[in-house]
């Protein structure tokens, strides 16, 4: 063998163990990553992910018409501290029962007016009636590749192992992968809208008649949106989860103040106008108040307690402490975005915010210029124009 070629075989093994003694520093952290986060990927796929078929429409969609109404409910407008209210059949007067919008999807009756059972949430317990119906969701094509539409649903469920409950919280968040850019539409859980197999109805009836399938094609259809992902959460998880965070300072309004006051008395927390230190019940006081305004500010607050959340585990918390979060996080969800789209999501957001407040733009819909108050077979509604909607939350999401 010439001197040459023994000089050429000893580099090819010094460039194997050069290469090798590389190599060994990842295999580590790839293991060690493995035996962190493995963990959380059984815990995501164990308690927050079901995998659910997204399926072509195999027939047309049908809108349902609209109804004719009693001349004493046609032309009347309300104000919003009646919406959310029904007519008695008996007297024709207005029934003290919070928004009936529908059955609670499983024919164990209305959980309206009654308190919430902490112990009977989604990561409480283990027996909850599922989120989704008979009805699939239905494909539709993606409108923008960099962009990721997806139905936040939180429900009024007192109690998940009996009831699928109302989708009183209706939020479409949207995320643009390009800029990092996140945007919240709170849709208005008194809307009027087509509900299809179900006649018009308020929207936020559609997740309790027949799951999540039912309103992300309710939305979409409405709204022409594409999206195929979403997040359903109890208020008890709400509460739960800000608790774990440590609780959240905000800000109230000399009216917001004297309202959780007013309705906490007796318990020892003395609201007061500006900084508030809340834990999660208080935090969920504030974001179902809508008597001292509407339900418009009622979807602000709850888009801001999203925020807040969303800057303090950017800003304040360690790697440990959010992976604490994250675990926890699961147990009080339910979704179909799968681990991949969420790993990916996730470390976007986190290099786009890299410890800054993160961004985010929010509307509320139906849009105040473009919507009523009214009755619409006994309910207290707002009548909107969808058309009109649509445009405008398209133009706020693509641009």
């Amino acid at each position: 063998m010439s001197k040459q070629s023994v000089k050429s075989k000893n580099n090819s093994k010094k460039k194997k163990i050069i290469a090798l003694c590389l190599l060994i520093p990842f295999v580590l952290i790839i293991g060690t990553a493995t035996g962190v986060f493995l963990p959380l990927i059984i815990s995501y796929n164990k308690n927050a992910y079901h995998e659910v078929d997204i399926v072509e429409r195999s027939h047309e969609y049908v809108e349902p018409e609209t109804e004719s109404q009693p001349a004493e409910w046609a032309d009347v407008t309300i104000g919003a501290d009646e919406l959310g209210r029904d007519i008695t059949s008996e007297n024709g007067t207005l029934a003290n029962v919070i928004n009936q919008g529908g059955n609670s999807g499983t024919g164990k009756g209305s959980s309206g007016g009654s308190k919430f059972d902490r112990n009977a949430s989604f990561g409480r317990n283990e027996n909850a009636i599922s989120v989704y119906g008979k009805t699939p969701i239905y494909k539709v094509p993606k409108k923008d590749p960099d962009i990721e539409n997806i139905l936040i649903l939180g429900t009024d469920s007192r109690d998940v192992t009996r009831e699928r409950g109302r989708s009183d919280s209706i939020i479409i968040l949207s995320y643009n992968r390009k800029t990092g850019s996140i945007k919240m539409t709170s849709i208005l859980r008194d809307s009027l809208v087509p509900i299809e197999g179900h006649r018009w109805n308020r929207i936020n009836a559609a997740y309790s008649f027949d799951g999540v399938g039912l309103a992300i094609n309710t939305v979409n259809e409405i709204f022409d949106l594409d999206i195929q992902r979403f997040v359903v959460v109890d208020f008890n998880g709400v509460t739960d989860f800000i608790d774990r965070a440590g609780g959240l300072t905000v800000n109230l309004t000399k009216k917001e103040a004297d309202y959780l006051r007013g309705i906490s008395e007796g318990r020892g927390y003395p609201f007061v106008e500006g900084p508030n230190f809340m834990n999660g019940d208080r935090c969920l006081q504030y974001m179902r108040i809508r008597k001292i305004d509407s339900d418009y500010y009622r979807a602000g607050r709850q888009r801001n307690v999203i925020q807040l959340l969303a800057n303090k585990i950017v800003r304040e918390k360690s790697l440990a402490e959010i992976y604490d979060l994250t675990e926890f996080a699961f147990s009080l969800v339910k979704t179909n975005i799968s681990i991949g789209e969420l790993t990916s999501v996730i470390s976007s957001v986190a290099v786009k915010a890299a410890g800054r407040s993160v961004s985010m733009e929010s509307q509320t819909v139906p849009y105040p210029d473009a919507s009523v108050n009214k009755y619409y077979n006994g309910m207290a509604i707002k009548s909107f124009d969808i058309d009109d909607a649509a445009r405008r939350i398209n133009k706020f999401i693509y641009g």
